[in-house]
């Protein structure tokens, strides 16, 4: 079976944990053989979509009977480990991403060290104590099963993949108290936590969970030559990229983004002023050696002007646009390209393709007359306020 080499390092860490010794929390649950057959599918599917795909059929052989569980509870029996309990689990998660990540295993202290901090975290009352164990089950079988999906690239791919190094990264815990003890697998958010994560974007440079935006200018050659691109990245820090981004930060939803965009996606590392970033799909890494920092425009910063695209800019109310005016006072009216020399005079209280407009940070929300509201991501240019992004076009001011 493909999953016997893919299992060697899930018995490394069960046979360096089963040498340590450590406290266990008496919460544990005893799994139901029909019902985790339900959890393993779902889980499967839910992962499926992130599977590189020249893993996919292998990693699905693995996936398609409860084989996973079997190896895993027989790694830990062999030192007899107690598999059920949540700080166990927790734990194992951990070291499993921390591994992939950084590219080599953990030591006996790390691995000791790792399994009291999750313990702190979990803490003696953890809301589990109160929950069946069917429950526990539909809690922690899908993290078990999340750890061995990532192992099982990782020795698919001999630990060299960039793209898996970026799934296991996306994964690595970072929680602490009750937030440890309500982790889930296949990773999913709550509103509450959507929301708590919009609150915190500012109108700062600093943004939670971005290390910086940058602009860059692209030479690209076509079927006419050479042209010149300017384009747009958002460099994050667990070490992901994303370039181009048409949505503000804050309305990200990054596996909707993956997945529609998956070129858009690839990782970043810096040593000193340039930026290598490594492209999963071509198997190469680039050095960006000039860039400039994108500033945020301060909440309620106006722009005063008429300004033009070569990127028409489309949205869900304004399609194929490439000339728009904005006010001081906060009103903005686009001019719509339909073909042949149209004659354009911005009517900011009347039309359905003008309104009003408000700038916070790198997010810029139009406001149509007809009701309409539109939120885009926004930036301005290093040199001045005339120069400027929103969504994926890029703005120059029309010469007087």
């Amino acid at each position: 079976m493909p999953f016997l080499n893919a299992s060697r390092a899930l018995a490394t860490v069960f046979f360096v944990m089963a040498v340590v010794s450590f406290p266990l929390l008496g919460q544990s649950y005893n799994p139901n053989t029909s019902y985790r057959n339900e959890i393993r599918k779902a889980s499967w599917n839910a992962l499926k979509p992130e599977t590189p795909k020249k893993y996919r059929l292998l990693t699905s052989m693995v996936f398609n009977t409860n084989q996973c569980f079997d190896l895993y509870e027989k790694a830990a029996k062999a030192y007899e480990w107690p598999i059920y309990e949540p700080v166990t689990i927790l734990t194992f998660k951990k070291v499993i991403m921390d591994e992939v990540v950084r590219g080599s295993d953990y030591s006996k202290a790390e691995i000791e060290t790792a399994y009291q901090n999750t313990e702190r975290a979990y803490g003696k009352g953890s809301k589990d104590e109160n929950l069946s164990d069917k429950e526990l089950q539909k809690k922690y079988d899908p993290i078990i099963l999340e750890a061995l999906w990532i192992a099982t690239l990782n020795e698919f791919s001999k630990g060299k993949d960039n793209e898996v190094i970026s799934l296991a990264r996306q994964r690595m815990p970072n929680k602490t108290g009750n937030d440890v003890a309500a982790e889930t697998g296949p990773k999913t958010t709550s509103s509450k936590e959507q929301n708590r994560k919009k609150s915190e974007i500012a109108s700062s440079a600093k943004i939670p969970g971005v290390s910086d935006i940058i602009l860059r200018t692209v030479t690209n050659y076509g079927l006419n030559g050479v042209y010149v691109d300017n384009e747009v990245s958002i460099l994050f820090d667990n070490g992901e990229i994303l370039t181009n981004p048409s949505q503000p930060l804050d309305e990200l939803n990054i596996a909707q983004s993956k997945k529609k965009h998956p070129k858009r996606w690839n990782l970043w590392k810096k040593k000193g002023d340039v930026l290598y970033v490594t492209k999963p799909w071509k198997n190469k890494t680039y050095d960006w050696k000039k860039w400039f920092k994108l500033r945020p425009g301060k909440k309620d910063f106006k722009i005063s002007g008429r300004y033009n695209t070569s990127d028409a800019f489309g949205g869900a109310t304004v399609i194929n646009a490439s000339t728009v005016s904005f006010d001081a006072q906060g009103r903005f009216a686009w001019k719509t390209v339909k073909g042949g020399d149209t004659s354009w005079k911005p009517i900011y209280s009347k039309s359905s393709s003008a309104g009003t407009y408000e700038i916070d940070g790198y997010k810029v929300t139009l406001n149509y007359n007809n009701g309409t509201k539109e939120a885009f991501f926004f930036g301005l240019y290093p040199k001045d306020n005339e120069h400027f992004v929103i969504g994926v076009s890029h703005f120059v001011p029309v010469k007087k």
